[in-house]
């Protein structure tokens, strides 16, 4: 018997899988002004409509975004887009793995939520926090007493005005009085 030496080499796959998608016009549109925006700013992150299209089927399928079908309007105007999936086969797998029904609902739905998220990054760059202002001390009043001692020096009045935070005579107990001298 003769050993096999050499083992069977897989073939790379050199081509690049396009599909091409009806999607929605306006979403479309909307995703290429915020990638205009970007471009303008000089943030080259994503290089085409079709790379942020991949981008939010990627998410999706990461978890990192969740999308909600609803019944997509039929009679929208629609843009034929081509996008390739050759450089990440795993995105293309699980792009076949969904419904054939609901592939391009998909797409739409992982692209709009995609820029939600993405437009919300954006506004956390100008989110300034303001800190709360500090509460402003009540105001000490003066109440004319028969007697009364100062909590912060001690010494005692007799017929004299107390200065306290109470807010009427009545309360006067529950709340510190100071002098005039302590309040100076």
């Amino acid at each position: 018997m003769r050993k096999v030496k050499s083992q069977i080499k897989p073939l790379k796959a050199t081509r690049t899988a396009k599909i091409t998608f009806a999607l929605n016009a306006n979403l479309c549109q909307q995703a290429e002004n915020w990638l205009n925006s970007q471009w303008t700013q000089h943030d080259y992150t994503y290089s085409s409509l079709s790379e942020l299209i991949r981008k939010g089927l990627q998410a999706y399928q990461e978890g990192e975004i969740e999308i909600n079908l609803t019944e997509r309007d039929k009679n929208a105007p629609k843009r034929e887009i081509t996008v390739r999936f050759g450089s990440n086969p795993d995105l293309l797998n699980f792009y076949y793995s969904l419904p054939y029904s609901q592939r391009t609902a998909i797409i739409e739905e992982s692209l709009q939520v995609y820029l939600e998220k993405l437009n919300a990054k954006e506004l956390e760059k100008y989110v300034k926090v303001i800190e709360p202002k500090p509460k402003p001390q009540p105001k000490l009043t003066p109440y004319y007493l028969l007697n009364f001692i100062c909590d912060k020096c001690g010494d005692e009045y007799e017929e004299d005005t107390a200065y306290s935070y109470a807010p009427s005579v009545k309360e006067i107990n529950k709340y510190y009085t100071y002098c005039w001298e302590c309040v100076k």
